[in-house]
């Protein structure tokens, strides 16, 4: 059906606006290569789905018609701003009730001129963030972005897309369900990052493998072979560094600006690899010193010292470099070494000679395979809610033999009248057609009084065992419907046949 309606328009086409973008998106300051390069598309000739080509810029609708969601125009009746319009601005009033709670003026934070802002999306909303978002920003007065940081998607099991029937989407609700560190998750995660718009996959085996040889293996375990030596032999106070651990130490301090600079772009995988390396230089330090070695004999004490001190100041460093991807486990940590929360101007200077440190307790545990089973475990089938009719299960099957010895026919009440001692039971004089009438008690007076019976054609059980009863004897039962949950459902229907049955008539 095709119908006029009146919309509103953003005019990006306005050469302002042009201008604007343009410069933005292609500065090499607001948006990666491969993203700026596919924006530059929209600026030139393109097809659409029709087959008919479009040069630049088109206005944007920012207006729906109702029924629909979100908020309304003002002194427009049912009309409708589009969602990707008040979105986005969303985010800024959400940072100015957080900024309200904490007691900070939202205007004065805009202000300053060293905020920096930093959108995180996926690269299937690139259009809503890359053009419209920022001409949004620009043209009402506000700072734009700085930055615009565009993700792929994340697939499961080599290239699997992810589906909650099948069990291959990774549900982070489940995940914290099933007692997994999310430390693990961030780790694996910015070990895959790039900083480009390019998709990962999420391995089982390969996330094992990563947390438990790589994360604890190399980085915990670093900590755990040398506190415990330090607190019970020497009160958990540090030492004095050898020239060879002064020499480790500068290594590592050597690769910070490569380290920052990775989390800068976004390239958490580099940083990762660079602080594994440096892990496997300090390893390759501790088993060449063996400080369980070190540990048996009376004129080595000060070298255990030594080496670790030099392991444990090391490891500090390391945290510094991992605490973007692995917060809390840098907040144990600083517990552990008793520091302040430490940055990384904090790791050209050492703990340094007496140092007390904490009791080392585990920081990590291992990922159990059973985790990862569980947490991509297809979901059980959905149950699906018994329906039953009139609110009982349909009796078990019979043959067409046991239904034949059932003798049905039709009756009618010659006379109806209820029973003296009873609030239940009406007494019902029928005729079955054999010559003969039939004296019948029925449970129906709750809902039928004796004159809405009387005349009627009913249906009887004709062929019952007659029934002594305290009111007389039952010959057969009138057939009457139900429902099983009677209070939730109260009502007795007696059947009556269409017109034209006669008394005596058998229901086959």
């Amino acid at each position: 059906m095709l119908k006029s309606s009146e919309h509103f328009f953003f005019k990006l086409s306005d050469p302002r606006a042009v201008a604007f973008l343009t410069e933005w998106t292609q500065d090499s300051q607001h948006v990666q290569p491969e993203v700026a390069n596919k924006i530059k598309e929209w600026f030139g000739v393109r097809t659409n789905p029709d087959g008919s080509t479009s040069e630049g810029l088109d206005d944007w609708d920012i207006s729906r018609d109702a029924p629909y969601f979100g908020i309304e125009i003002p002194d427009a009746p049912g009309k409708y701003f589009y969602v990707w319009l008040d979105a986005p601005v969303g985010y800024l009033a959400s940072l100015k009730e957080l900024l309200n709670k904490r007691g900070e003026d939202y205007d004065a934070y805009m202000a300053d001129p060293a905020l920096e802002q930093y959108h995180f999306i996926g690269k299937d909303i690139i259009t809503f963030h890359t053009l419209f978002w920022p001409a949004m920003l620009k043209f009402s007065g506000r700072k734009t972005p700085t930055k615009i940081c565009v993700h792929g998607f994340m697939t499961v099991n080599n290239g699997e897309k992810m589906s909650k029937s099948r069990g291959t989407g990774l549900d982070p609700l489940k995940y914290l369900s099933l007692g997994m560190n999310p430390e693990w998750l961030r780790y694996y995660l910015g070990a895959k990052l790039n900083g480009k718009n390019e998709d990962i996959d999420f391995n089982p085996e390969d996330f094992m493998a990563r947390v438990n040889a790589d994360l604890i293996g190399k980085y915990v375990n670093i900590a755990s072979r040398a506190a415990g030596f330090l607190v019970k032999r020497f009160d958990g106070k540090l030492g004095e560094m050898g020239a060879d651990g002064q020499a480790l130490i500068a290594q590592l301090r050597e690769q910070k600006p490569a380290i920052i600079a990775a989390y800068e772009n976004r390239d958490t995988s580099r940083a990762v690899r660079e602080v594994m390396l440096l892990c496997d230089r300090v390893n390759a330090y501790v088993d060449a010193n063996k400080p369980w070695e070190l540990a048996k004999k009376e004129d080595m004490q000060a070298r255990l010292q030594d080496v670790c001190t030099t392991c444990i100041e090391a490891f500090r460093i390391l945290t510094i470099y991992l605490k973007p991807i692995l917060p809390q486990v840098a907040a144990e940590v600083a517990n552990f070494l008793i520091v302040p929360p430490e940055f990384f101007d904090d790791i050209r200077k050492p703990l340094g000679r007496d140092h007390q440190i904490g009791e080392y307790k585990h920081l990590m545990q291992r990922v159990d395979v059973k985790q990862l089973d569980a947490l991509f475990e297809a979901p059980p089938a959905p149950v699906v809610e018994a329906v039953l009719p009139g609110g009982e299960e349909i009796a078990p099957t019979i043959t067409i033999d046991d239904f034949a010895k059932i003798d049905l026919r039709i009756a009618q009440i010659v006379e109806c009248k209820p029973v003296e001692g009873s609030t239940k039971l009406l007494q019902l004089t029928l005729d079955v057609g054999e010559g003969r009438m039939r004296n019948v008690f029925s449970g129906i007076s709750s809902m039928y009084k004796p004159e809405q019976l009387q005349g009627k054609l009913t249906v009887v059980v004709a062929n019952l065992a007659p029934r002594k009863m305290k009111f007389g004897v039952s010959e057969g039962m009138v057939l009457a419907a139900s429902h099983a949950d009677e209070k939730a459902h109260p009502g007795i229907y007696v059947l009556e046949p269409f017109p034209g049955a006669t008394p005596g008539m058998r229901i086959h």
